[in-house]
């Protein structure tokens, strides 16, 4: 008998895979055209997870105290101003400021999506396909980013501008799935239950 899955899940595989096909592996060949130093991407890097560590208690709060859609929301203006700043930036501390907002993008999504997938199923009574859809969205990720940096492989050899674009329209599409996606009415307060394997995006 086929299960059917309540639609947030679809939107969900949806939404993993436009938020994760990106081209972060070519991020330091990007930055070093843009004039950036070896030292200055270093500290770049470094500001993404000193940021990241920062911002990863405030997000969990903000799901809690508002919506999971809320995290998702301004996770994706985050990404979407973030993409532009690398851009268009042209010196350290524009783009410091991309990896601080690229940074609140990932905090802002981390958790969100799996505590709203497993949400989803309880009214249904399909807590317990959750591992499987877990294992499914792991898998809509893997693909995702390795197929982001392969036809970012591509672009790379025409134009670094042009791949930034991609990013930049990458991210922003992330926004249509999100846009579909409804709270569910059952809230796990973005921590899934201890006997549910986690799922860090």
């Amino acid at each position: 008998m086929k299960i059917k899955y309540p639609t947030n899940i679809a939107k969900g595989y949806t939404y993993s895979f436009l938020s994760w096909f990106g081209i972060t592996g070519l991020w330091v060949m990007y930055l070093q055209t843009k004039g950036l130093s070896l030292v200055e991407i270093g500290l770049c890097e470094s500001i993404f997870h000193v940021a990241s560590f920062i911002f990863e208690v405030p997000s969990g709060v903000l799901a809690d105290r508002f919506s999971y859609r809320f995290d998702l929301f301004w996770g994706r203006v985050a990404a979407i101003v973030s993409a532009l700043i690398m851009l268009f930036g042209q010196n350290f501390w524009l783009f410091a400021g991309g990896f601080v907002l690229n940074a609140l993008s990932y905090n802002l999504q981390s958790g969100t999506i799996d505590a709203l997938l497993y949400d989803s199923l309880i009214p249904a009574k399909l807590t317990d396909k959750y591992p499987q859809i877990a294992s499914n969205v792991d898998i809509v990720i893997e693909f995702a980013d390795t197929a982001g940096v392969v036809i970012a492989g591509f672009l790379v050899h025409w134009h670094f501008e042009l791949l930034t674009l991609f990013q930049s329209l990458r991210v922003s599409s992330g926004s249509l799935p999100f846009s579909c996606l409804k709270n569910p009415g059952s809230r796990s307060q973005k921590q899934l239950p201890t006997n549910q394997p986690s799922n860090q995006l």
